[in-house]
């Protein structure tokens, strides 16, 4: 054999050697990448529709008109609005998976291609929402407007039974501002005195949360009253 064919020969080999340790480098390159952007489109779904094996959080059926929170969770529109009408009227509402406030929901894409009249109310009221609580100049006026909104929701928790006195601090504040006001006003039709008009501002602010404890009651028991008799209704026929 000739003595240069050798080294040539090792070369040749070594060369070979060196390409399929390539090769697998490369293969084993595409299949991270593939694996990267398998995991991003699966990311990218779960960001715009809801995950196809999960329910709502709030009423465990079905997503119906799903929008998701900043966090990640998804709830139907009219279940996570409703949510957000039983908890404080100036803020946004919390996630009830993690806690973290939700400035803006996000519907499902493919709603907006729909023309149902149900679908539409919710998604009007989810850009309400969402323009409550966008933030600036925008933000301020939205809330200025919706003040009338906001004394609606605030009188409704103050009928709440189960709640009572949620506002008293509040109201007491007022109760004390509004008598400072009068005790510095040119006019008395009270006539209990200047020193006591504050004591009997802040008393009435007493009065006024309990007599409304006492009418959240009343309405309470009435709806009861009125679905027994709508549960009844039917037995009666048969």
């Amino acid at each position: 054999m000739n003595p240069i064919s050798e080294p040539i020969t090792g070369e040749i080999s070594g060369a070979e050697e060196v390409s399929a340790d390539e090769r697998e480098t490369i293969s084993a390159g595409d299949g991270d990448s593939n694996e990267a952007s398998t995991s991003d489109e699966r990311e990218r779904k779960l960001m715009e529709n809801p995950p196809s094996d999960d329910v709502c959080p709030i009423c465990f059926g079905n997503f119906v008109v799903p929008c998701r929170a900043p966090c990640g969770h998804w709830y139907c529109g009219s279940c996570i609005l409703q949510y957000w009408n039983f908890s404080a009227a100036l803020q946004p509402c919390k996630c009830p998976m993690c806690s973290q406030r939700i400035t803006k929901l996000i519907p499902e894409a493919s709603l907006y291609q729909r023309r149902q009249s149900e679908i539409s109310k919710v998604l009007r009221s989810v850009g309400d929402y969402n323009r409550l609580f966008m933030g600036g100049i925008s933000g301020f006026v939205l809330k200025f407007l919706a003040i009338p909104l906001y004394i609606k929701r605030t009188f409704r928790e103050m009928l709440n039974p189960d709640r009572p006195g949620i506002y008293l601090h509040e109201m007491r504040i007022i109760a004390m501002f509004l008598g400072l006001i009068y005790s510095f006003a040119p006019f008395d039709f009270l006539r209990i005195g200047r020193g006591n008009i504050i004591d009997l501002f802040d008393y009435s602010a007493f009065a006024l949360s309990f007599i409304l404890y006492l009418v959240g009651l009343y309405l309470r028991w009435k709806r009861e009253r009125n679905i027994r008799e709508l549960v009844e209704m039917p037995e009666a026929h048969d």
